[in-house]
């Protein structure tokens, strides 16, 4: 979480290092000018092109830092006018009949069933009247491994499991209002007693969430929890035990001191119990039926789902396959509830109990009727053990508060581990597309891997705003291991570039006012900068600048960035050293940035999208590619050898900074990635491959043989 500060002294703090960064790379600029034109003067082609390139790749590095520090200032702008709305303005929904209806689905593909149910639990509890929590599973419909036929089953059960729990709460308060609104209408209400009947309903609503932390624990010990699952305790479950048991303390203060409330409060407070355990819960599988979309991504998945709310369908068996076909109600197989507001979010992520409230209060403010989307951009599950997971989290954090700095500058990017909503906005950029012969309506373009990105487009193309809570409201696990990170980050590396001709229509058709050109300047680098920033650095890397990178102006204009940076990461719960493994970690991941970037050009030359490859959140380690660990490996060589080059030559300058980056570079060798996890990856292929050899030589030794072999037994042997 983030620690105590002062906004308005951060926002000064980060208003000078900003003046100051820009006072430098004036200096920088001016100092280039100078060579160029001197080289111009004197004829040295060589030398001006040197001076551009580096200026060009300069460019992109100082427009990322300047960016930063302006989100940074927005961010800091966003909290100092943040107000939570006391919570009976948030509590008016329990009391509306015809409160806004929310579904909240979660896309799950091969998840672990911990995983599953830890979303499922933490979105029944988030607080909202009569809400649907639907978990999607895109697991393949008829599975043929043992160990996914059990792990489907298992999943396909965890619905009606949690369903018969909130079902008996939801009876208990039900008939305990009911119960109440009967003596009411008799005319002779005793308010004390039924202050007190309400003091021990939620008392006993605490010791049911206590109960289930009791089995969820299964007789371990605090300290022997994940630090995951120790969020998942304190944050989930404990959080509204201490709520309720804190409002029934309330309560019991009010009958002490005899300050009775009136017979509305006690009807608010039991249509809160009621709404809380009103929850639908279901399941839903795209792949069961041949009439929805088969892709093999989060967004189709998401996509099948949203063309269906507020239908009622039959299934109807076909030469096709089975088919979803909308009926009437009396013949409806399946209901999909209606929904104002769509929430989704990732199944490995975690919503706080105020999420709904707080995210649905500000979509029915009048002045909002043009908001699309509102999300909390999740953050980390803190408290990981020092490593890679700890890392990419702090990655993850930092990042939070740019985005809220892009909601500063109107420029607002959908993240899709959870976002709310408003299914209007979604009706109205839905296209069509024939998919094996049937229509597949499309909310979610999945043209591209970074599927929300686009969809963002198309909503602000359309009129439409989006938003970011500016408090943490949902978290979420990190990759633990490079293989894992790797796929995350390749994917995330990959799109924006495929992206960009759909902003720069967007700009074409809009109205040139100066916000337009503040949000163009924030959402240009957000789909750019992963192309821009991985060419500055194979530059940096590569080209042998000889006189240009020797001036002094270079080092000095990142230092106001870095020092912010680092403050930072202070004020976000992090320390100095958990910045350098970030420094670390980037220079682990350009090999994987530059791998997403390609995937891009790869797009765009061919027209063929790129697959959809899920970030694997499974028990063990996930092997990372070869061909990664060797580039890795061979980064680090790279750097060792231009310290004994240039320290060889007499460019210390140069030697220095090579050994920076070798530094950083051993580092995520040994402690990132691992040695012995660098050493099976990278043998693993060959291994593979003499396994196989040897499967065949076997092969072809049994045909070798098949002439004294009788007959039936060739023909097993064929067929296995």
């Amino acid at each position: 979480m983030d620690n105590a500060f002062s906004n308005t002294r951060e926002i000064k703090i980060t208003q000078l290092t900003l003046a100051t960064t820009g006072l430098l790379v004036l200096g920088l600029y001016q100092s280039l000018a100078r060579t160029g034109y001197n080289a111009f003067a004197a004829g040295d082609t060589g030398l001006l092109l040197e001076v551009i390139l580096f200026a060009a790749a300069m460019f992109f590095v100082v427009y990322g830092i300047v960016l930063y520090q302006v989100c940074l200032i927005g961010f800091y702008k966003r909290r100092e006018t943040h107000v939570v709305p006391p919570r009976e303005v948030l509590e008016r929904f329990f009391d509306d009949a015809n409160a806004p209806k929310l579904s909240v689905i979660i896309p799950s593909y091969k998840e672990e069933r911990n995983v599953n149910w830890q979303t499922m639990m933490s979105a029944a509890l988030a607080e909202y009247p009569s809400k649907n929590v639907v978990l999607l599973i895109d697991d393949p419909y008829h599975p043929k491994a043992l160990a996914d036929i059990i792990k489907l089953d298992d999943t396909r059960k965890i619905p009606g499991e949690m369903q018969a729990m909130f079902d008996v709460q939801k009876t208990i308060y039900t008939e305990a209002r009911s119960a109440f609104e009967a003596r009411r209408a008799t005319g002779y209400m005793d308010t004390a007693h039924e202050l007190a009947t309400l003091w021990e309903q939620f008392e006993a609503v605490a010791d049911w969430l206590a109960a289930i932390e009791h089995d969820y624990r299964a007789g371990r010990a605090h300290d022997d929890l994940s630090f995951a699952d120790k969020f998942f305790v304190e944050q989930i479950l404990h959080a509204p035990i201490a709520r309720n048991l804190a409002f029934a303390e309330s309560l019991r203060a009010m009958l002490e001191e005899g300050t009775l409330p009136n017979a509305a409060f006690i009807t608010h407070h039991y249509a809160r119990l009621v709404g809380v355990f009103t929850v639908n819960f279901s399941s839903f599988e795209r792949k069961k039926y041949a009439n929805l979309s088969h892709e093999a991504n989060k967004a189709m998945n998401l996509n099948s789902y949203m063309g269906l709310v507020g239908k009622t369908l039959m299934e109807v068996e076909t030469p096709q396959g089975l088919q979803l076909i909308e009926c009437a109600e009396d013949a409806a197989d399946i209901i999909i509830p209606h929904a104002d507001y769509i929430n989704t979010i990732d199944s490995d992520s975690l919503m706080l109990g105020e999420y709904s409230l707080r995210l649905i209060d500000i979509f029915e403010r009048p002045e909002n009727h043009r908001l699309a989307v509102i999300q909390s951009t999740v953050s980390s599950f803190q408290g990981a053990p020092v490593g890679l997971e700890r890392t990419a989290g702090a990655c993850i954090d930092v990042q939070f508060r740019t985005h809220q700095g892009y909601t500063n500058w109107n420029a607002t990017f959908w993240v899709g581990a959870n976002a709310m909503l408003r299914r209007t906005a979604l009706e109205e950029i839905k296209e069509i597309r024939v998919e094996n012969g049937h229509p597949i309506g499309i909310y979610i373009q999945d043209r591209t891997v970074i599927e929300d990105t686009e969809s963002t487009i198309d909503l602000v193309h359309k009129g439409w705003k989006l938003f970011n809570y500016p408090e943490r409201m949902t978290f979420s696990a990190n990759p633990p291991d490079f293989g894992s990170l790797l796929i995350q980050r390749r994917r995330w590396s990959n799109g924006g570039l495929v992206i960009l001709p759909k902003l720069f229509r967007y700009a074409m058709n809009a109205p040139k006012k100066v916000i337009l050109f503040k949000e163009l300047f924030m959402r240009f680098h957000y789909l750019a900068s992963t192309t821009s920033t991985c060419m500055a650095a194979m530059i940096f890397m590569f080209y042998p600048f000889e006189t240009v990178i020797s001036t002094a102006w270079m080092p000095l204009s990142v230092v106001p960035f870095l020092y912010i940076f680092f403050r930072d990461l202070k004020n976000s719960g992090y320390s100095i050293s958990d910045g350098l493994r970030i420094c670390a970690m980037n220079l682990m991941l350009f090999p994987i940035v530059a791998g997403g970037v390609a995937k891009s050009l790869q797009q765009i030359f061919t027209g063929k999208k790129i697959p959809f490859c899920r970030t694997p959140k499974i028990t063990g380690r996930t092997s990372a590619p070869a061909f990664y660990c060797i580039v890795e490996i061979s980064l680090f060589v790279m750097f060792a050898a231009a310290i004994v080059n240039q320290a060889a030559l007499g460019n210390y300058t140069k030697a220095s900074y090579a050994a920076v980056n070798a530094a950083f570079m051993g580092y995520a060798l040994v402690y990132f990635i691992g040695v012995r996890a660098l050493f099976e990856d990278m043998t693993s292929g060959i291994r593979a491959h003499l396994r196989n050899r040897n499967y065949s030589a076997e092969i072809i030794q049994l045909h070798g043989a098949a002439p004294q072999t009788p007959a039936p037994q060739l023909a097993s042997v064929k067929e296995a």
